[in-house]
């Protein structure tokens, strides 16, 4: 049975807007929210909840994390309250509470794929149940959002730091010819990334309807028999690259380290075995490798910088687990060539920080 304070974890920082006909309902369950919520507005009917929706993304700059709205209701329903909603913002978790005689409104309301549904009268356990699983999707949706920023504002960095390095580069390379050796491979490195994709996608040959058989009864086999692993796989994936976000000591992220790499090394093994994910498999196999053998980057904040681009890369990783579920031939592979160029900029990134550099020409590259 989950208790308060696992659900106080995701709910505590969340502002939610309630919106409900029943004056008395209306009290009595915001005392209840109150107990899980930072902040409720609330409203009596549809047409003021999507006044007070818009109101508050004007002032707050902002969206509610969360809309809970009765679904019969005068003026505006709470079907059309979450339709108008959804134009302004399509991301907008919303949970739906109906009494058991609504079944003309749940069809409409299942069709806006909105979050849950809660039934009238509500009780305690059930609300609790439904908020771990709205308010769990909401923290994991926040905090990608975050790291997206944080990774857009490490790029402009980058480039800034790239204007200087224009400058810088000639001196660097004569003061070392290592580095100027690992610059040299990188960019060659990056140049068969991309003359391989571009090969790929030029000369790829049309396949034989043999083949096409062939090939659809492997994919029917991975979704029946392997992609559930796969999606496990990245679930704990993602919960190991969120540990060592989380600011974690270096003996604990070494520790992360081992897990993450028995993790993608069971990822690429189960690839393996099917034939038309052979380079994706490899990329798997050589990444997990680097996580397992290579020592860690001595800076902290390159270490931050190099997992949240694992983080990004994990999405993908998750969206491309989305397309084999769709059993498409013509999208299975979609995402192959970006997540494997993905991988191989991380190691570049890595393998980089290994390089007999002096401390003073590190700060010059890294000084941002």
């Amino acid at each position: 049975m989950l208790n308060a304070k696992l659900i106080l974890e995701h709910t505590r920082e969340l502002n939610v807007l309630y919106v409900e006909d029943s004056v008395v309902l209306l009290k009595t369950t915001k005392e209840l929210l109150s107990n899980y919520f930072h902040h409720i507005d609330t409203a009596v009917d549809g047409e003021e909840g999507l006044e007070k929706y818009l109101e508050y993304e004007k002032s707050k700059g902002n969206y509610y994390d969360l809309v809970i709205t009765d679904i019969n209701m005068p003026k505006l329903n709470g079907v059309e309250m979450s339709r108008e909603i959804m134009k302004h913002n399509p991301l907008q978790a919303i949970l739906i509470t109906t009494a058991h005689n609504e079944p003309e409104y749940l069809l409409d309301a299942l069709n806006l794929n909105v979050n849950g549904f809660l039934t009238k009268p509500i009780n305690s356990e059930q609300l609790m149940q439904i908020l771990y699983k709205i308010s769990q999707s909401i923290s994991d949706h926040n905090f990608f959002l975050n790291h997206i920023d944080m990774i857009e504002d490490l790029n402009l960095q980058l480039e800034e730091k790239n204007k200087i390095l224009e400058v810088k580069n000639s001196e660097l390379l004569a003061k070392n010819s290592e580095l100027e050796k690992s610059f040299r491979m990188l960019d060659t490195m990056v140049e068969k990334v991309q003359l391989t994709h571009e090969t790929e996608t030029e000369n790829r040959l049309p396949i034989s309807d043999e083949e096409q058989i062939y090939m659809q009864e492997q994919i029917e086999h991975l979704i029946d028999d392997d992609l559930y692993e796969l999606a496990e796989l990245h679930d704990e994936i993602d919960v190991n690259i969120i540990h060592i976000l989380s600011g974690k000591e270096e003996q604990e992220i070494s520790k992360t380290l081992i897990k993450l790499s028995e993790l993608f090394k069971r990822y690429g093994a189960v690839l393996q075995f099917y034939s038309f994910f052979n380079n994706l498999s490899a990329a798997m196999s050589n990444f997990s490798m680097t996580l397992e053998t290579k020592p860690l980057p001595s800076d902290k904040g390159m270490v931050e910088n190099i997992f949240m681009l694992v983080e990004s890369f994990t999405y993908v990783l998750g969206k491309w687990q989305d397309h084999l579920s769709t059993s498409d031939m013509s999208k299975i592979n979609s995402l192959d060539a970006s997540l494997i160029s993905d991988m191989n900029t991380i190691i570049n990134m890595w393998e980089f920080q290994e390089e007999e550099v002096s401390e003073d020409d590190m700060d010059d590259i890294f000084d941002f």
